[in-house]
């Protein structure tokens, strides 16, 4: 385990880092790293996660993680040098966000275990997370996450069925059949992200609640 010392030099070092997706999960996986020192395991979510699997076709200046909590990982931020404001911890020098926006992942919902140089990091998988683009699509009419989702998609689901069945869970397998026929549509017409833009509203304005 590395000392709190050696950490903000770590994350110091990982703050430099240009590319963002590479950037986040640096710091998302040395963060994990110290909190697993306390017996939690966080789990990178959000635009983040996003970020991940689409290389950079989304970005963000947040990171979240799924973690228990509590005065333990609240002690153990400070201590790597991050002022709490709420759910956020940030750590102004550096322009690192983190947000702590769940306790657990929802009943249903998995990760998987990457990578990251030398460390371990707990990821969303990428279906959940299609789902979760899509129910803000749906539900709360963000076109942006339509087109996140349909980046996501562009990535490739590890599990088709699954992706399907979790869709059908949360009631957005109709979000998912008209972001795939729009993704084709897209494809097929050569359209600028603005033409595509205005199909996903336009698309996403016929979904039903």
């Amino acid at each position: 385990m590395n000392s709190p010392e050696r950490t903000k030099k770590e994350l110091a070092e990982a703050a430099k880092i240009r590319q963002p997706a590479e950037r986040s999960v640096k710091i998302a996986s040395i963060v994990a790293e110290a909190l697993r020192a306390i017996g939690q395991d966080p789990v990178l979510v959000g635009g983040a996660a996003v970020e991940f699997y689409t290389q950079g076709g989304y970005t963000t200046a947040d990171i979240d993680m799924i973690a228990p909590g509590g005065p333990e990982l609240f002690g153990k931020m400070s201590e790597m040098g991050f002022e709490r404001m709420g759910k956020d911890f940030v750590d102004e020098k550096n322009k690192i966000y983190i947000e702590f926006p769940g306790r657990a992942l929802g009943p249903t919902e998995r990760d998987r275990r990457i990578l990251i140089g030398d460390r371990h990091l707990r990821i969303i998988s990428i279906e959940d997370l299609i789902v979760d683009r899509l129910c803000s699509f749906k539900y709360w009419k963000s076109a942006i996450d339509g087109l996140n989702g349909m980046k996501l998609l562009e990535a490739g689901p590890e599990d088709e069925g699954l992706l399907r069945s979790r869709a059908k869970e949360e009631d957005v397998l109709d979000a998912l059949d008209l972001v795939k026929k729009i993704q084709e549509e897209i494809i097929r017409k050569r359209m600028s992200p603005a033409e595509a833009n205005r199909l996903l509203e336009t698309g996403m304005r016929r979904l039903k609640k």
